[in-house]
């Protein structure tokens, strides 16, 4: 081999590797989930950990007047579609949480509403929900 070919091999080593390497390194900490559009245990103790620590002073969508009726509750589950009465309670569940679960999937966000934190697409599909009451 060539001095050439033998750095480009080298180099070409050195990339890969350190692709593999940070690619591992973002599974192992949970942050490659953006495939998923499920909460784990890890997501709902953080979630929990979270709530608990805010009781006092909670956000919009996780105020006790906030809660929801038994038929509202109902409506609240995975693969549902929010109907208008249910959409005009989301609000966007709050930052300081958010940060510490993972990125959620393309088109998808994280929303608060009757007392829960929500993963939720674009068109208003529940995707996961953890009950916090």
């Amino acid at each position: 081999m060539k001095l050439p070919q033998i750095i480009f091999a080298a180099l070409v080593l050195c990339v890969s590797g350190s692709f593999l390497v940070g690619q591992d390194r973002g599974q192992r900490d949970g942050q490659n989930r953006q495939d998923t559009s499920q909460f784990n245990e890890h997501d709902q103790q953080v979630t929990h950990d979270w709530y608990n620590k805010h009781q006092n002073n909670p956000p919009a969508g996780l105020r006790k007047q906030d809660r929801f009726s038994p038929d509202q509750e109902s409506r609240l589950r995975e693969g549902a579609v929010l109907d208008g009465s249910l959409r005009n309670k989301v609000h966007a569940a709050p930052q300081d949480l958010t940060r510490q679960l993972p990125p959620p999937p393309p088109q998808h966000r994280y929303v608060a509403l009757g007392d829960h934190v929500a993963l939720m697409d674009n068109g208003h599909n529940v995707k996961a929900v953890i009950h916090l009451h």
